[in-house]
């Protein structure tokens, strides 16, 4: 466990010596601990709602049962599991090339599954689940095949570093326990959650530099557009009816 702390400490202000610490032997099994305490932390945060202020209508989370909170605690690893394999895939893709045409490209295909959930839901232009469910097969191909491009390496360190980047979410529900929650204010909730996605941005871009051998816009632009796709594969489950609104709400915050 202590070894576990040291390895979550790096990521909180060493970025550079988190990546050298992602080449150890030891490093996925000290990120995969550093992931399941903050997945457990943000669960438990989730249970108790202390930011219920925010939407006074709410019903309490507290009050849905053991069903709810298995289905939430399915789909958050899954939902890790999907957002390490966009970001390995595109940092991959991102690694070289001129910069703007690999970025656009990669922002278009990011933008696909947006497009097609909106031509799915659109009354003017609804799309049926076949057609959609083709597309969307037609949208992952290019995905699967790239997946063979990275080494076995490549995916453990790079997994290693991701798992291990959950320690600034950890940090970020410290900050709104002590800053948001006793100042009940939705500007402090706004502020604080703007501090963490810009402190995980320049964390993952100057560790992935060091990590993948990139520069560090494509290395933030990678990480940005995974993060996207992340959110977007449980809004696509709750199309479909495979996620209810309460749940994907708790998955979108967590």
């Amino acid at each position: 466990m202590k070894a576990a702390l040291k390895f979550a400490f790096l990521f909180l202000r060493r970025p550079t010596q988190a990546a050298d610490a992602c080449r150890r032997d030891d490093a996925l099994r000290l990120g995969l601990i550093v992931y399941a305490a903050s997945a457990l932390v943000s669960l438990v945060f989730s249970w108790f709602n202390p930011l219920s202020f925010l939407d006074p209508t709410a019903p309490p989370l507290s009050s849905y049962g053991a069903g709810f909170w298995l289905r939430v605690a399915f789909w958050e690893p899954v939902l890790f599991a999907l957002s390490v394999w966009f970001g390995v895939l595109l940092l991959d893709w991102m690694r070289d090339g001129w910069l703007p045409k690999k970025a656009a490209l990669a922002a278009l295909w990011t933008a696909i599954p947006v497009a097609l959930a909106f031509v799915y839901v659109a009354p003017r232009m609804h799309l049926g689940r076949g057609p959609f469910l083709a597309a969307l097969a037609a949208w992952i191909a290019p995905a699967l095949a790239l997946s063979l491009r990275p080494s076995a390496r490549n995916w453990r360190e790079l997994g290693s570093f991701l798992l291990g980047l959950n320690a600034v979410q950890a940090v970020g529900l410290l900050a709104t326990l002590l800053v948001v929650v006793p100042a009940r204010s939705l500007n402090a909730f706004y502020a604080v959650d703007a501090a963490i996605f810009v402190w995980t941005l320049a964390i993952a871009g100057l560790g992935l530099r060091r990590l993948y051998g990139v520069s560090t816009a494509r290395a933030v632009i990678a990480f940005l557009l995974s993060m996207v796709l992340s959110i977007l594969i449980p809004a696509i489950a709750y199309l479909f009816g495979l996620v209810p609104m309460e749940v994907l709400k708790v998955l979108l915050y967590v």
